[in-house]
């Protein structure tokens, strides 16, 4: 079995997700460690679409491609997106892992370079997540996929 870096298996991943779509209206039984997995497999996957996203950039503005390349992340993950936003003021161990989630849109927007310091990055990728957010807020939707 693919285990995640916390240990936290693929399978039981899926199936904390699976709770949480079918229960869209209740705070998800999600572990702590359950938490960080699921925040490192949404890093990974966001990580790749900010890459694609630089690279087929073209004379468009990377602000604008990074921004729709996470909205269309979170729409595509609504469910994920949605158990981690829940969860993110309740446990400090998912708010710390979701600094590489910020830093890398900072990064990937040019809004901030790789000799900042890294809490100047996160704090400047919280604020650029949150523009991005205000123009296309999400709530978990049962008939998407996370």
């Amino acid at each position: 079995m693919a285990l995640t870096s916390t240990q936290t298996g693929y399978a039981e991943l899926n199936a904390a997700l699976e709770r949480a779509r079918n229960q869209p209206n209740t705070s998800p039984s999600i572990s702590d460690e359950q938490l960080v997995a699921l925040q490192a497999r949404w890093t990974r996957a966001l990580s790749a679409r900010l890459d694609q996203a630089i690279e087929f950039a073209g004379p468009r503005p990377l602000l604008a491609m990074v921004a729709e390349a996470s909205r269309q992340h979170s729409t595509d993950q609504v469910t994920l997106r949605w158990v981690l936003d829940e969860a993110e003021s309740r446990c400090p161990a998912l708010a710390a892992a979701m600094g590489t989630e910020l830093r890398y849109l900072a990064l990937a927007a040019g809004l901030a370079g790789l000799d900042d310091p890294t809490e100047d990055a996160i704090r400047v990728g919280r604020d650029y997540r949150a523009r991005i957010r205000s123009e296309a807020p999400l709530s978990p939707d049962t008939s998407a996929a996370a």
